[in-house]
């Protein structure tokens, strides 16, 4: 499965991402409905469950594996991410990215 479809890229993590829920921009596009379940494959090929959950003032938030996910890949604050969407119903890729030399990102390949 290779990605296709870019849903959203989050440049900087905060530490309510890292150690909470993942909240998603606005701007986010290729998602499953809420409370679907999101089979999201990292670089490695470990799949992960994630579901974008709408939270109090209709924004939404990556959970149910999110936190087993962050504290597997080491994430720290201000580190990014890349969802992008396969075009196979709810399949997803997820790419990883660091901030190197000030704002420039290294996107990291496994």
């Amino acid at each position: 499965m290779e990605p296709k479809f870019m849903c959203f890229t989050k440049e900087s993590l905060t530490r309510s991402d890292v150690q909470r829920n993942l909240e998603i921009p606005n701007a986010a596009s290729f998602l499953q409905p809420e409370n679907e379940i999101m089979f999201v494959r990292d670089q490695a090929g470990t799949t992960y469950q994630f579901i974008a959950s709408e939270r109090k003032g209709g924004r939404k938030a990556l959970t149910r594996d999110w936190h087993d996910f962050a504290v597997a890949k080491n994430l720290q604050v201000g580190d990014s991410l890349r969802i992008y969407w396969s075009g196979n119903e709810n399949e997803y890729v997820v790419q990883l990215g660091t901030k190197l030399f000030g704002d420039h990102i290294v996107w990291l390949q496994e």
